[in-house]
């Protein structure tokens, strides 16, 4: 699945500056990961404010710098959010285009896996919380927060890195069918065990809680990863809103 050369701007002779879709990325995260925490931290918001800012600066700004600066070497990067933020012409019929196609398939996604949730319910950990424990806001905001925060991260950064050293090691600049899907699985593969740590701390870190989890995060980061490489990073962003809209946010309002 290509980009269509009529919902893309014309590229330039000279590569865009990645100083704006820095800007906007790391603002972004920050932001969005701030407000996720101040809905779901049980003690006083303010006293953890500077010192979680900081750590999420030291974390995100290195891997946006990186990932924006060779993905455009290699063909990833943010190409879409640098058309619009420069008003390129056809940058909003790219949007468009992939907007339908991640949030449906992120919906589609989502419903299969709120499903298969409750279907395994039974045989999954009884610590493990349940599916929409933090309300309709509180999951509203999560959902706004690792859409944006785990796809600059581990989609922009991580799978870009890996693509690059891939391609480095083998003398290339063209992200080949073998590099990309095995820097999608081995990104998703990441993706999944960073969720391992919240497990463990609700006590629900046995043999079956943390195969459901790495299954389950595996297979929405390829999802998340192949947008990012076949489409834009804000598909990919939009496809993890869309399937954690309804694992945290339908389900909170069906419960």
């Amino acid at each position: 699945m290509h980009h269509e050369q009529s919902e893309r701007p014309q590229p330039t002779t000279t590569p865009p500056s990645i100083m704006l879709p820095l800007v906007v990325v790391v603002v972004a995260t920050l932001v969005t990961q701030l407000c996720s925490l101040a809905c779901t931290y049980d003690g006083r918001f303010l006293t953890i404010l500077v010192p979680s800012a900081l750590v999420l600066s030291l974390i995100t700004v290195p891997l946006a710098i990186t990932g924006l600066s060779l993905g455009q070497r290699i063909g990833l990067g943010a190409p879409l959010l640098t058309s619009l933020l420069n008003r390129d012409p056809g940058s909003g019929r790219w949007l468009v285009t992939d907007a339908k196609l991640s949030i449906s398939l992120g919906l589609s996604l989502g419903t299969l896996l709120l499903l298969l949730r409750y279907v395994a319910l039974p045989f999954l950990p009884p610590e493990l919380p349940a599916l929409g424990h933090r309300g309709v806001l509180g999951g509203l905001f999560v959902s706004i927060g690792a859409a944006v925060g785990e796809e600059v991260w581990l989609r922009l950064g991580v799978l870009t890195i890996l693509a690059w050293g891939f391609l480095w090691v083998i003398g290339s600049r063209e992200v080949s069918q073998s590099v990309g899907w095995v820097s999608v699985v081995i990104s998703a593969i990441a993706f999944a065990a960073i969720h391992l740590p919240q497990l463990a701390s609700h006590g629900a870190a046995n043999g079956i809680g943390i195969m459901a989890t790495m299954a389950g995060n595996t297979v929405v980061g390829i999802l998340f990863g192949y947008l990012y490489w076949r489409r834009s990073l804000l598909a990919a962003v939009l496809a993890h809103f869309a399937v954690d809209i309804v694992l945290h946010v339908v389900s909170a309002l069906m419960a």
